[in-house]
């Protein structure tokens, strides 16, 4: 019985990982070429979105010309 409580104890003293996304391994991933061109990608694409869908509501709604 004292083996078993034994091994249950060392297992759950085990180090804990590191906390990284999903796709994150390191700097040279998080700071990557493509890691940084993908981010400007998904920023003008919220840009633009917001941009379209405001546009749309300024036209569209008539009490606020």
């Amino acid at each position: 019985m004292a083996a078993r409580d034994q091994r249950d104890q060392e297992q759950r003293q085990s180090p804990a990982r590191p906390l990284v996304g999903y796709r994150d391994v390191g700097e040279d991933v998080r700071h990557s070429r493509g890691s940084m061109i993908r981010a400007w990608i998904i920023l003008a694409a919220l840009a633009i979105f917001y941009l379209g869908w405001t546009l749309i509501v300024f036209f569209l709604e008539p009490g606020l010309r």
